[in-house]
């Protein structure tokens, strides 16, 4: 499948261009809660459940991997790292099928 794509409109130099979306629609699913968009109510991981959690990093991996794989990405092994200080890193090793 061709990379997604979506437009991106630069105000300031007056420019409209295609811009590869893979990246921020990633991002838009992890963060997203269900119930957010409207034409896909259940599509979202709801990162902010997670934050200050211990031992849910195999939970959130877990929905990362089914919500990433329902967009019909390919999901291997994704890293969900809590640091000492309780920050949250997280790598999903997600690309598109």
């Amino acid at each position: 499948m061709d990379a997604r794509k979506d437009i991106l409109i630069d105000i300031v130099n007056n420019d409209v261009q295609f811009v590869l979306s893979d990246t921020q629609h990633v991002e838009d699913t992890i963060n997203a809660a269900p119930g957010w968009w409207k034409e896909n109510p259940s599509d979202g991981v709801n990162i902010r459940a997670y934050l200050n959690s211990d031992g849910q990093a195999q939970v959130l991996a877990r929905s990362i991997t089914v919500q990433l794989q329902s967009d019909l990405y390919t999901v291997t092994n994704p890293q969900v790292v809590f640091d000492a200080n309780g920050k949250l890193f997280i790598n999903p090793n997600a690309t598109l099928q």
